[in-house]
């Protein structure tokens, strides 16, 4: 099974302690690189910062394109990178 995650699910598993669960369940997560700079910006919590600069080997960024569909205009950048990274799979 092939997952792609975007910055909230990474985010809030890490805040509770439990981010753990996505290799357990998973093994590997993919994530645009839009979502690791997002996970990598300032305003993001320490804990968030510090895990993404020292990812797990079961975390894979991948670049990816993003389209510019208007279908996709109202989600942020790391949704819109998901998405069109999970539909490469």
């Amino acid at each position: 099974m092939i997952v792609v995650a975007d910055t909230s699910p990474i985010c809030y598993l890490l805040l509770i302690g439990e981010i753990n669960l996505l290799n357990r369940l998973y093994g590997q997560v993919l994530i645009p690189q839009a979502v690791q700079y997002e996970l990598s910006n300032e305003r993001a919590p320490n804990v968030v910062r510090d895990w993404i600069s020292q990812s797990p080997q079961w975390l894979v960024v991948q670049p990816v394109d993003i389209p510019s569909e208007n279908d996709l205009n109202d989600l942020d950048v790391g949704e819109r990178a998901a998405i069109a990274l999970a539909e490469k799979y």
